[in-house]
């Protein structure tokens, strides 16, 4: 294994595989809430983002606070805003402190981190031993030495365990797809986040160079060893990612029924609404403004 190959496997295991889920989770919420729009959508909408925004603001306030962010203000949830902004974040930070410059990286993530966090504890809770089961199965692959196609199997085939016979009951079962159903459209990474974030991801890329370079003077066997662990963190982020992308789809069919309600009822496409999301407005002051609802 060359150099390359050994770190283009830590970008993409560590970073670029989780990001693009959460980019596809980004245009699923952007399609619901089009789908959805406002009028007979709107108290779907506000109902959704009542939910969501507070989670996400909430982790947009963690990673200022942990990278060393100034936050100048924030609102985790105004359900009387009548713009629609229902949260937000405003933060500044000094651009020579390079901790702070990643925290705009790990701000653009953190509310993804979280959702799918809570996500995992309602698997746990609501179909138990689904998730027991794929960390068994993982180790298994891992004593084996399996290849990627293996693991990539049993991250496919993590949705279907969840509704298998025995474990929790079916009225556990049925509160924990209402709660995915909800989760999943929050879930996401938004591109405007990912934009302010530009220099913080050049400064991930730049720390995971640094760690190839060292780890690839230790022997092949402990590469391998390496490599296994973020293959196994990225077989349990797929395998969550999946249930979340499956759960999205099915919140866009119920978005496109809404949206066929809407069209009988002869409600136009001017009135969809514009979700809101980070607006950099002030960039010479290096302010950043992070919003979550919908216009």
């Amino acid at each position: 294994m060359t150099f390359l190959e050994y770190y283009l496997q830590i970008i993409i295991f560590t970073a670029a595989l989780p990001l693009g889920f959460g980019i596809a989770v980004y245009f699923c919420n952007r399609t619901f809430c089009s789908l959805v729009g406002t009028g007979r959508g709107r108290p779907i909408l506000f109902g959704l983002h009542v939910i969501l925004t507070p989670l996400r603001e909430f982790a947009h306030l963690v990673a200022c606070m942990i990278t060393f962010h100034h936050v100048q203000d924030f609102c985790l949830l105004n359900p009387h805003d009548p713009e629609g902004e229902l949260g937000f974040v405003e933060h500044d930070y000094d651009r020579k402190n390079p901790v702070a410059v990643f925290g705009n990286y790990l701000f653009a993530v953190m509310p993804a981190v979280l959702g799918l966090f809570l996500c995992m504890l309602v698997i746990q809770v609501c179909f138990s031993g689904a998730f027991a089961e794929l960390s068994a199965a993982t180790e298994v692959l891992v004593e084996g030495e399996a290849g990627f196609g293996e693991y990539a199997k049993l991250a496919l085939g993590f949705f279907p365990s969840l509704f298998r016979e025995g474990g929790s009951g079916i009225f556990a079962k049925v509160a924990g797809c209402l709660l995915l159903l909800v989760l999943s459209l929050g879930v996401y990474v938004s591109l405007d986040d990912l934009y302010s974030a530009f220099s913080g991801m050049l400064l991930y890329a730049a720390l995971a160079l640094a760690f190839a370079a060292v780890t690839a003077l230790f022997d092949a066997r402990a590469r391998r060893l390496i490599l296994t662990g973020f293959r196994t963190f990225a077989t349990a982020v797929t395998a969550l990612y999946i249930v979340v992308l499956i759960f999205a789809a099915a919140a866009l069919l119920f978005g496109a029924l809404v949206y066929l309600v809407r069209m009988f009822f002869g409600e136009g496409r001017s009135q969809l609404p514009v979700p809101i999301e980070n607006e950099n407005e002030n960039e010479e002051d290096d302010y950043d403004y992070g919003y979550d609802g919908y216009r």
